[in-house]
């Protein structure tokens, strides 16, 4: 009997194994596999997990309406999160390693004036000993990090100034690239932004919005340099991700000539909003409401998330990675309210 006991088992581990490898090809999840000696091949999947939430309740706000999250980015510890609830625009500094609340910045002097955000925080980049915050009202904030003191402003809030209304921003070799409304591509110097130079700062030049249309529904657009050096810039109504050479920019650029690189560029199936570059894989936000997943082995999408577990997304507008094993998404969705973050787990079964 303790034989035929043992004999079972056996087997209940090799129905087990291979109902997990079937599971795992029907959500088209799992990479290639990978033959690492003569006794078992190796297949590789991921899970996701919600292990923390960033909300009203856990920030001790009074009411839901009060915390709306929006774009975030990080720096060491700190999480920087756009905050575009009821209580008013500001950036919260939130503690990753705490899970607390640290600061929440709503307003700063300048010249003797007190200012604030006057609309929604579009983008937050840490460059350096800086801090980037565009805001939809035609400007974009430079702090010093990691003190967050009020540095200067570029742009002056008017259309027509040398800031329109960027929505996507990064910062690569001493030049500030941002997403006009309009889709083209304004680019500054960061030795220009200056205190001295408060609301006065001139675009170095402005790159052709190659084909993008405007974006009059203030769709979330995102920007990041890549490993190759370029940069990466989703087209929402384009339904692609553009993709720049940052090497085409000099003084002889003339204003309103292309610098995407159209052979590279992503043609989608849906409207992207922002993305998350991770190392095997990225993670796209777009008009499906989910979280589009593209799995850089195998070169395809590989799936369109809209849960994880302990968590089912509502309107997952935007995605951010922390790193490889980390990411943030805003759940904007009135029954949510949510900042999520989602841990990132590689598995292997072996056969």
């Amino acid at each position: 009997m303790k034989i035929y006991a043992y004999i079972l088992i056996i087997l209940f581990g090799v129905l087990t194994a291979q109902c997990e490898k079937e599971i795992l090809e029907e959500n088209q999840d799992i990479p290639s596999s990978d033959k690492e000696n003569e006794d078992y091949n190796s297949y590789w999947y991921y899970s996701y997990e919600a292990t923390h939430l960033v909300n009203a309740e856990t920030l001790d706000r009074e009411t839901p309406e009060e915390f709306v999250p929006y774009t975030v980015a990080h720096r060491g510890d700190s999480l920087f999160i756009a905050n575009t609830g009821k209580a008013g625009y500001s950036l919260l500094v939130y503690s990753i390693g705490q899970g607390k609340l640290l600061n929440t910045l709503k307003s700063w002097q300048i010249a003797g004036e007190e200012k604030s955000f006057g609309s929604r925080i579009e983008a937050i980049v840490p460059a350096g000993d800086r801090l980037y915050v565009t805001e939809r009202d035609s400007r974009i904030h430079v702090f010093s990090l990691p003190e967050l003191a009020y540095l200067t402003c570029i742009g002056n809030g008017s259309w027509a100034g040398p800031v329109f209304q960027a929505q996507a921003m990064t910062v690569k070799d001493g030049l500030i690239y941002a997403r006009d409304k309009t889709g083209m591509v304004s680019i500054y110097k960061e030795a220009e932004a200056t205190p001295e130079n408060y609301q006065k700062v001139n675009r170095y030049c402005q790159a052709s919005g190659n084909g993008s249309l405007g974006n009059n529904g203030f769709e979330a657009h995102y920007m990041q340099p890549d490993a190759e050096g370029h940069i990466l810039l989703t087209d929402y109504l384009g339904k692609k991700i553009r993709v720049l050479d940052p090497s085409l920019v000099n003084d002889e650029l003339t204003n309103k000539i292309s610098i995407d690189l159209d052979d590279l560029a992503l043609s989608l199936e849906f409207n992207p909003r922002t993305f998350a570059l991770c190392n095997e894989r990225w993670y796209v936000t777009g008009n499906n409401n989910a979280i589009n997943i593209y799995d850089r082995e195998q070169d395809k999408w590989v799936k369109a998330m809209k849960s994880v577990k302990g968590y089912t997304f509502s309107q997952p507008v935007r995605v951010y990675a922390q790193n490889d094993t980390t990411l943030w998404i805003s759940d904007i969705n009135n029954s949510k309210r949510t900042l999520v973050k989602v841990s990132v787990h590689k598995g292997e079964i072996r056969e």
